[in-house]
């Protein structure tokens, strides 16, 4: 018997994502000309996980701030974990990898709680006073929360995470945010 619930359940996963997700992508804290790079380089990457024979590029997220190059998500095979991160440094412009992919199978649930996850860390990061959340991306891998981008202080740096290990499901935080404007 099909369960009703999880026909509407994923799409609004989904629309929650896209929203929260949108909220991170301009940064008041970086040049736009560095946005606009870093928009080139992770099309680059993309494209080339795209057509490696090693890599499932579906099971990679990169994103890239400030010519570093932040991947996440789970692949099938150390081997894929490492050509990801050679397909990335072997791309112009790339100042830095930080490889947060894990080797292991992922599935639909583990997945859709990734997505709601990061949903949930985005929401909280957006009604915190104080924090400009479009200066910070998140994902989630395997309940790992990734936060990646540039803020103003140190205290909200460690507000974020603080927000991110509080949300229901988190098992751990990568604090990759970088503090102060970009010079």
């Amino acid at each position: 018997m099909k369960n009703p619930r999880i026909g509407l359940l994923v799409p609004g996963l989904l629309a929650a994502a896209s929203l929260a997700m949108a909220a991170g992508c301009a940064s008041s804290m970086v040049p736009k000309e560095t946005r606009t790079a870093d928009s080139a380089i992770t099309s680059s990457i993309q494209d080339s996980l795209q057509n490696s024979e090693k890599v499932k590029a579906r099971q990679v997220e990169v994103q890239t701030r400030e010519g570093v190059v932040h991947l996440t998500g789970v692949v099938d095979t150390e081997e894929a974990r490492r050509e990801a991160a050679r397909i990335s440094w072997r791309t112009n412009d790339v100042g830095g990898v930080v490889n947060d992919l894990t080797v292991g199978e992922r599935t639909v649930g583990s997945w859709t709680d990734d997505v709601l996850i990061s949903s949930q860390v985005k929401s909280k990061l957006i009604a915190a006073s104080g924090i400009k959340a479009g200066d910070i991306d998140v994902s989630s891998s395997q309940s790992v929360v990734t936060l990646i981008g540039r803020v103003s202080s140190s205290t909200i740096k460690s507000e974020a995470e603080r927000i991110a290990r509080g949300t229901k499901g988190v098992k751990d935080v990568n604090n990759e945010l970088t503090v102060g404007m970009k010079k």
